[in-house]
């Protein structure tokens, strides 16, 4: 049976001394986030290490071509960041090339079967929900005086909707950064119109115009940068750029959020829209529309179709229904892939397949 061992983590983390290590997390805001803290760490307590920074190709797991790009670097050591689902897979391929691992997940913990060199860890464990930067800036914390850092943990944890899962966290930042703060309050949905939030939607911005590499391009500005003001001053070129390309997707963001409120369909509990964009932004509009009063309690749909499948990013912010398990459920026996958490998921349905996928869904939903 799986269980935390924190203090092996910590142990693993202090030991990494000239070595040639991989950072690799979901290319999302949390994931860029926990990278973007966990690589401080190693650059605070480590000695002389080499660091490479991978995000992933969208899905929070290692697929084959990003399992190829990793192995290529020949790492001594790769930390994973904020995955949901084939990580023991990917540990003992690694195990396999004498390469050790700590992976680190805040998801709904799978049946895994983790080699014995790999040390893994996720709050679930421990019956606890919250993003994985706030799991790994405690986790910082232990080894090191890292608060410096605490702002980078509370964008992620804002844009991974954990504010009321780690009111402490983001009440301390509240107190470090008052003037950002216009609504002093915990309520996720508030915290995303503050000037502080502005963070968030700009590194949240980032894979939806250049894919992977606008993720790796995020932690790489949340390493340059020392505080949200210095963030939002602009003057740093990276941000910049990460600024003009966040103003222009929000153009086609609001379109489709507008969109959504005039055409999409209601049955039952979900409210649907088929939405068509040339850049990756469902989730990014399922957020914003789940955090409006009126679609509360929801089950926000928003679908777009490719050539060969269907993809969804869904929301269901008064967590009536669990969402990772419904999904899951839904997908038995089909050709695709999804899950993620209980409020938040998202699922890559074929086409051949999505019918039968979309009448289980609603039957569970709906009763």
């Amino acid at each position: 049976m799986l269980k935390n061992d924190t203090e092996k983590a910590v142990l693993f983390l202090k030991s990494i001394k000239k070595k040639k290590v991989a950072v690799v997390s979901h290319d999302d805001s949390d994931g860029s986030c926990s990278a973007a803290l966990m690589i401080r760490l190693l650059k605070k307590v480590g000695t002389n290490n080499q660091i490479l920074n991978f995000s992933t190709r969208g899905a929070p797991s290692i697929s084959d071509e990003l399992m190829k790009d990793i192995l290529s670097e020949k790492p001594d050591v790769v930390i994973t960041c904020d995955f949901a689902g084939g990580l023991d897979k990917s540990a003992h391929v690694f195990d396999g090339d004498g390469i050790k691992c700590l992976m680190i997940d805040h998801h709904v913990v799978p049946d895994y079967k983790f080699p014995e060199g790999c040390v893994y860890l996720n709050p679930q464990l421990d019956g606890k929900t919250m993003p994985c930067s706030a799991f790994i800036y405690d986790l910082c914390m232990r080894i090191t005086d890292f608060e410096q850092n605490l702002w980078i943990a509370a964008v992620g944890t804002i844009e991974d909707f954990g504010a009321a899962e780690r009111k402490d966290l983001i009440e301390k930042c509240m107190k470090k950064y008052p003037e950002l703060f216009e609504k002093k309050d915990i309520d996720n949905r508030k915290l995303f119109d503050t000037t502080f939030g502005l963070v968030g939607k700009i590194i949240g911005s980032a894979p939806s115009w250049a894919s992977y590499q606008g993720a790796e391009l995020a932690t790489k500005v949340l390493l340059e940068i020392d505080s949200p003001r210095d963030f939002l001053d602009l003057k740093n070129k990276d941000v910049k750029t990460l600024y003009e390309k966040y103003e222009m997707i929000n153009i086609d963001v609001k379109k489709t959020v507008k969109m959504f409120d005039e055409k999409s369909e209601k049955d039952g509990h979900i409210r649907m829209l088929v939405m068509s964009s040339e850049f990756p932004i469902k989730s990014k509009v399922s957020t914003i529309i789940s955090a409006k009063d009126e679609y509360y309690k929801d089950v926000i749909m928003v679908a777009e179709e490719n050539t060969k499948s269907v993809s969804i990013s869904l929301r269901n912010q008064s967590g009536d229904f669990d969402l990772d398990s419904i999904i899951r459920e839904s997908l038995s026996g089909l050709e695709g892939t999804g899950g993620g958490h209980k409020k938040a998921a998202g699922t890559v349905v074929s086409k051949k397949d999505f019918d039968v996928f979309m009448e289980r869904f609603k039957g569970k939903v709906n009763g």
